[in-house]
């Protein structure tokens, strides 16, 4: 996700951490069927700086949300239907406070682990 132009990295990830959570219902979670939410939060441009000088990469992103879900079959009964399609809702509403849609990117994925040190 990238954040809205008038706010600085600081500000998006403060309240993408701290308020976009509660946004919905205190049962969103249940409702939506997520087994995990994960923010992750990319160090400093000027540490990561390297990384995209060495890879010719692009402009950095301020975030990205992982949601755990079993399967596709849950975010088509689950997401687009009554109380859940109200709480993703209100997700999507709160969004319009700090994230920048136009220049972020939302897919659906499937994990496949390739090397796993377990």
């Amino acid at each position: 996700m990238r954040r809205l132009p008038h706010l600085t990295r600081e500000e998006f990830q403060n309240y993408w951490e701290k308020q976009h959570p509660h946004s919905a219902s205190p049962n969103a979670a249940e409702l939506l069927g997520i087994r995990k939410y994960v923010q992750v939060f990319p160090i400093s441009e000027e540490e990561n700086r390297e990384v995209k000088e060495i890879r010719n990469g692009m402009d950095e992103f301020d975030g990205v949300a992982e949601i755990w879900i079993d399967d596709l079959e849950t975010f088509t009964t689950k997401w687009k239907k009554g109380e859940g399609k109200e709480a993703f809702g209100a997700f999507l509403e709160d969004e319009k406070n700090f994230v920048d849609w136009e220049r972020s990117v939302c897919f659906l994925a499937e994990e496949k682990v390739v090397l796993s040190g377990q």
